[in-house]
């Protein structure tokens, strides 16, 4: 099938789900289907970040006594604890955007 068919079916896959979605007892959406493969995201760094992420992961191996912690996890962990308590990443985008 070529691309634009398979565009224009996916349109129509969606419009007729949107519209199942407002008949009377409908599911509510985002509840039919549980995705079960993790998503992947893209990040560019400044150098300085890139510096500053790796040195605090090189630090966190030391102090957890492993040869290496990868940048994934450590994107994970920071991704956990801001999700626990996001009032200081909340604080510091509010400073980015102020500049």
């Amino acid at each position: 099938m070529s691309p634009p068919r398979e565009r224009e079916l996916r349109k129509a896959q969606m419009a007729a789900a949107a519209g199942r979605r407002a008949e009377p007892d409908a599911r509510p959406a985002g509840r039919t289907a549980i995705r079960s493969k993790p998503v992947r995201i893209t990040l560019d760094l400044s150098p300085e970040l890139y510096r500053q992420l790796t040195a605090w992961a090189d630090s966190a191996a030391i102090e957890l006594g492993v040869p290496r912690v990868s940048l994934a996890d450590a994107v994970r962990a920071m991704i956990r604890v801001t999700a626990d308590d996001p009032d200081q990443v909340l604080d510091q985008l509010r400073r980015g955007r102020d500049k």
